[in-house]
């Protein structure tokens, strides 16, 4: 679908809403994936569930309206601001699906939530490289989001433009 810029110089609720309850899951994913125990393993499982159900609502939702234009920036500066929108989208939807190659093909019972078994047939190859997959895509994923942080950071304290607004919920741009 071609990117189709908006009158509205903000996102509509229904984009703000899957951004930030996509945001905060992810960093608490990302922070129990570099400190999971065998403690916190089910809760990570079911919430890459979640995860993966909200990125597809994401995406449904996201193809479904128009994206506001982007503020006015060097050609560069917008270039790189898409590539890490769709490094980002990318990323954060592989990342559960690349968690499913790893657990259902585990040695182990693994079950998220406590209550939904997720083992299919243990498949040591296919475990090893889903464990490789998920683990880099961690990586690329925290490089993303810290360079999504720092542009708008740098949009907000530098630029003193509306960026940040048209994603706030509640913010009229």
């Amino acid at each position: 679908m071609k990117e189709t810029a908006s009158v509205h110089s903000s996102f509509g609720t229904p984009m703000k809403t899957l951004h930030w309850a996509t945001a905060v899951l992810v960093l608490i994913m990302l922070y129990g994936g570099f400190t999971m125990s065998r403690e916190t393993a089910t809760m990570h499982f079911g919430t890459g569930l979640v995860v993966l159900v909200l990125m597809v609502a994401w995406l449904a939702t996201r193809r479904a309206s128009a994206r506001p234009a982007y503020t006015p920036m060097p050609r560069w500066q917008e270039i790189a601001a898409k590539a890490t929108h769709h490094g980002l989208y990318a990323a954060v939807t592989l990342q559960p699906i690349f968690g499913l190659l790893l657990v259902t093909t585990s040695k182990n019972e693994p079950v998220a939530y406590g209550v939904i078994p997720l083992k299919i047939a243990r498949n040591d190859t296919l475990h090893e490289i889903g464990e490789w997959l998920h683990v880099i895509n961690a990586y690329a994923i925290v490089g993303l989001v810290a360079l999504h942080v720092l542009a708008v950071l740098y949009h907000r304290v530098i630029l003193k433009d509306n960026v940040l607004k048209r994603m706030l919920p509640f913010a009229k741009v």
